[in-house]
């Protein structure tokens, strides 16, 4: 038996979504690394960026053909990527093992988590140390809302 069988292949396509507080603000300008998600074949494949959307352009990517998954054997019907994710200001992203499929295109959500030292509008930083109480209190020195 020849161990040299050629795996049928397909295209299967993949978009990534990066956003950011758990996923309700889409992140434009994020790099997005495609990489190989087998040890001998983990270099990058496509480097992008996200767009306003936070979306990734659609990419094929090769994969098994979808007839494998009806063969009996060894081989997985799907392809393996690993992804990176960076952009200035967050904590950088790595997926492994992410499955592309032979004629379906896959969609990666990744939520990136802002880092505390930047200085991005969805980090807080109270602007008033005042507690409640004191902003209660009208000028006469009462309490209770003054108008």
């Amino acid at each position: 038996m020849n161990n040299n069988t050629q795996v049928p292949r397909g295209t299967g396509s993949l978009v990534v979504k990066v956003s950011t507080a758990r996923g309700a603000i889409p992140l434009e300008g994020a790099t997005v690394n495609i990489r190989g998600g087998e040890s001998q074949n983990s270099d990058i494949i496509y480097s992008l960026s996200t767009n306003r959307d936070g979306l990734t352009p659609k990419i094929d990517l090769p994969a098994p053909a979808r007839g494998l998954s009806e063969v009996p054997g060894n081989v997985a019907p799907y392809a393996i990527y690993d992804i990176d994710i960076f952009k200035e200001g967050y904590t950088d992203l790595f997926f492994t093992s992410v499955a592309v499929f032979d004629s379906i295109t896959s969609i990666q959500p990744a939520v990136m988590i802002p880092r505390p030292d930047n200085q991005y509008p969805d980090s807080f930083e109270p602007s008033n140390t005042q507690s409640p109480q004191d902003r209660n209190t009208n000028r006469e020195g009462g309490t209770g809302i003054g108008l």
